[in-house]
């Protein structure tokens, strides 16, 4: 195999509240596109606010046609159980602190698939979209992110030259978005057109774990004619941790004691905080960690309560990476393990509703 990296941005400036589009207009086999964000904080902190936030869309489209759609969370999330690897994700919450996420859109099983990639010229104007809203969380200035244009945005095609026997490719789109109820089923039919690899559920709620969210999962055919699965959350996810394993990054935070700290993990989050600004003379603690939230307890050497703000770095490790949830059908890389949708005539997942967090369903089908 022959491979290429065509970069098409190198950290580019972006608009606040802007998409930029890029036509593809490669003559080679795309393996995955590698999309890089960049970005400064504001002069006083940036709290709870990441790059997550801010890339609220990343497409790949044919006029009409959309092959792929998900936003920055499920993106990151979508790169970390199909590579068994964490995506480039720099979070920090510092003054003037700089933050940077990188993450592979991958057209096929892994980077370098020759069977599946995507192959730009069987279209007539494919295009890539990534959409940004710096003020998706607080507007910008001191306490979010800088105000101006500095977004920067690189974006590199991992080009196979030669080597590549294309069969199609893997669409990755959000299929729904809602807040769930308190009580009751919710019922989401899903496309028959192409078989499914994986189901990807993100369940978030500040302080809540994702099966605190949705507590059954079941997907059904035909009106119960054939039901793939039947499960629990929390078993479903317990499955994950088996086989994906813990998510560890390096998480830069602004706090003080007793004060909450937003997490990128949603699951058994294990947090060590370290790295002062201020020298030797902290005692840093967790008063509790849970749900995507840790809660600080830092104090000096005579026991006094920190008061003020300070820089600290911390190790963020747990699992179900932005309160998502894979459930893959059989073995993830095989498409003959894949469940065949087309054969059915209605297809619908059900889930159990517990409380009021927002819910995104994603599918990745073989096209």
């Amino acid at each position: 195999m022959k491979t290429r990296d065509a970069v098409l941005l190198y950290e580019a400036a972006q608009a606040d509240t802007d998409t930029k589009i890029l036509d593809i207009d490669l003559a080679d086999p795309i393996s995955a596109f590698y999309i890089e964000v960049r970005s400064t904080n504001g002069a006083t902190s940036n709290k709870g606010n990441y790059i997550s936030d801010i890339v609220t869309k990343i497409e790949v489209v044919d006029g009409s046609e959309v092959f792929h759609s998900l936003n920055m969370f499920q993106e990151e999330a979508m790169c970390f159980y199909k590579t068994g690897k964490v995506p480039v994700m720099f979070p920090s919450e510092w003054p003037s602190g700089i933050q940077r996420h990188g993450v592979y859109l991958l057209f096929g099983h892994y980077l370098w698939d020759p069977t599946l990639c995507f192959v730009p010229t069987s279209y007539k104007n494919p295009q890539l979209k990534i959409t940004f809203n710096k003020a998706k969380i607080r507007a910008a200035g001191t306490d979010g992110f800088a105000t101006g244009d500095n977004i920067l945005l690189t974006v590199v095609a991992k080009v196979i030259e030669e080597g590549a026997s294309p069969m199609g490719f893997l669409m990755q789109k959000q299929i729904e978005s809602f807040t769930a109820a308190t009580s009751g089923d919710k019922r989401i039919e899903l496309p028959t057109d192409y078989p499914y690899s994986m189901i990807l559920c993100r369940f978030w709620l500040t302080a809540y774990d994702i099966d605190l969210i949705i507590e059954k999962l079941k997907l059904t055919c035909d009106t119960d004619k054939f039901i793939p699965f039947d499960r629990y959350v929390k078993q479903l996810d317990a499955e994950a941790f088996a086989m994906f394993g813990a998510s560890r990054l390096k998480h830069d935070i602004f706090t003080q004691n007793h004060q909450n700290v937003r997490l990128l993990n949603n699951k058994e989050p294990d947090c060590r905080v370290w790295g002062s600004e201020t020298g030797l003379d902290r005692i840093i603690n967790t008063w509790y960690q849970w749900g995507s939230q840790l809660r600080t307890r830092i104090v000096n050497h005579d026991g006094i309560p920190v008061a003020a703000d300070e820089r600290f770095t911390m190790v963020e490790e747990g699992h179900a990476l932005h309160s998502t949830l894979p459930v893959l059908f059989g073995i993830y890389g095989n498409p003959g393990d894949y469940f065949p949708a087309p054969n059915y005539g209605k297809v619908e997942l059900v889930l159990s509703q517990i409380a009021a967090g927002l819910c995104e369903i994603v599918l990745e089908q073989k096209r």
